[in-house]
């Protein structure tokens, strides 16, 4: 008997209880409101579009792009920065051009966004330099939303629902440790987050720590070492480092092209001894073993940061424990306290989503308060473009979830019956989407082939 999909599990539980699912339609006489148009907001406006479905984009900034443009207030993309996975894994179903360099600068990634808002016709439904200032549901059920223009007064506006495309990977969202961050500012050292790193030049002749070694942590320390006068890199947790090409080919390309029908345990295999041809051993490196599976968490590029170790160019230490009197102070007693000038924290984001009550603040319970990473388990017309991590780049993933919300409202101007039957079911357990994949991350960390294929189901159900 063939294994059930994800989709059809949570189908196939018994429905919810409708006396606590009881919020009514949405009004479909009135647009839906696109908050955000970065990547995510992109695909969501395009989606409705496609689906004959009104809307009303807002953005912030000047311009579409979100963080990718670097002008916007709140980005968090530096002098020199790439994407992590490549142009054949990261868009919005307008493939890059052949020329386009496979890792993705900045720069690119901005044009390839302004250039998909335009053709597709999005630009003019966004209200730029405009914001979202809250929201309160309306006796009739529809939204009563403050918005803020940059010039002149805020306002109040109606819509039907809204789709929050707001993002993570942003300054307003940086995660410090505080007690560290306390110590070392009454210490008189510098104290700042990744995402407010820009170039190289800031922190020249400077000792610099920086805390954590994931996607930027790495990258950043590399690019560091060129001006400052020492860096240092401290590790809590040792994640795998994996190259960007194999054989010329971009490895999450390789990863994607791979047939699915090959055993898991071989394409596991396989892959560990590319990787260990390309980086080698952590021993080398100054880094304990990964005390967990390739694909038990994400796995972080190597965009310089092996070459800048054994160099010397980057120091490892263990982590960090104690930042008082300006001296960095780390768990392994054989790694000697240092003085530092200055402390960066690569230490992540928070996932914060307007209108969303989550009970706690970890991502498990964000997750656990949407309904397939996307529709709010109990308000109808509240959506959420959750980015999401997988093994290739999310925007592709951006355009199923999309799919997915102008699916819903779609199916609800033509009074489809599953519109109904999903209101009442919204507040259930979503199945799992890793498969074999992070089962020591959180639940926002997916097999993109099993989540996709999860949501391509949910809109031909809805549609139905």
């Amino acid at each position: 008997m063939p294994k059930r999909t994800p989709f059809q599990q949570w189908l196939q539980q018994p429905d919810a209880d409708t006396a606590s699912n009881s919020n009514g339609p949405t009004d479909t006489r009135l647009p839906v409101l696109v908050v955000g148009a970065g990547p995510a907001g992109l695909a969501g406006m395009a989606a409705l579009r496609q689906a004959g479905v009104a809307f009303v984009g807002v953005e912030a900034h000047a311009r579409v792009g979100g963080i990718w443009d670097r002008t916007n207030a709140v980005s968090s993309v530096y002098e020199g920065l790439s994407t992590v996975t490549s142009r054949h894994t990261t868009h919005l179903g307008r493939p890059l051009p052949e020329g386009t360099p496979d890792y993705l600068p900045h720069q690119t990634a901005h044009a390839y966004l302004e250039d998909f808002a335009e053709k597709e016709e999005l630009v003019e439904h966004v209200r730029f330099r405009t914001s979202f200032v809250g929201a309160e549901k309306s006796p009739r059920g529809t939204w009563r939303v403050k918005l803020r223009p940059a010039e002149g007064e805020a306002y109040e506006e109606e819509f039907r629902g809204i789709v929050f495309a707001t993002g993570s990977h942003n300054r307003n969202n940086a995660r410090f440790p505080a007690e560290l961050a306390r110590q070392a500012r009454e210490a008189g050292v510098r104290v700042m987050h990744s995402a407010e790193y820009e170039t190289p030049e800031q922190l020249a002749g400077q000792r610099v720590l920086i805390v954590g070694i994931g996607n930027s942590g790495s990258d950043i320390a590399d690019k560091v070492s060129t001006t400052a006068a020492r860096t240092i890199v401290a590790v809590r947790t040792t994640p795998w480092i994996n190259p960007q090409t194999a054989f010329g080919i971009p490895c999450d390309k390789l990863a994607a092209d791979t047939p699915s029908w090959w055993p898991y345990w071989y394409r596991k295999s396989s892959f560990h001894v590319i990787r260990w041809l390309k980086v080698g051993g952590y021993r080398r490196l100054g880094l304990s073993r990964p005390r967990h599976s390739i694909n038990d968490r994400v796995t972080i590029g190597d965009r310089g940061i092996v070459e800048a170790i054994r160099s010397g160019r980057v120091v490892v230490r263990s982590n960090v424990v104690d930042l008082s009197d300006g001296v960095a102070r780390f768990a392994d007693s054989k790694h000697a306290a240092e003085p530092v000038d200055v402390v960066m924290f690569a230490t992540g984001f928070e996932r914060r989503y307007p209108l969303l009550d989550a009970a706690g603040t970890s991502n498990d319970d964000v997750a656990r308060a949407l309904s397939f990473l996307v529709f709010h388990a109990s308000e109808p017309g509240l959506c959420y473009l959750a980015e999401t991590v997988g093994q290739r780049g999310c925007w592709p993933i951006f355009r199923e979830q999309a799919r997915a919300i102008a699916a819903y409202f779609r199916a609800e101007q033509q009074g489809k019956p599953n519109v109904r039957r999903f209101d009442a079911r919204r507040s259930l357990d979503t199945p799992s989407f890793k498969g074999a994949l992070f089962h020591q991350a959180d639940t926002f960390h997916v097999d993109y082939d099993i989540y996709a294929e999860a949501l391509q189901e949910l809109s031909e159900w809805l549609a139905a």
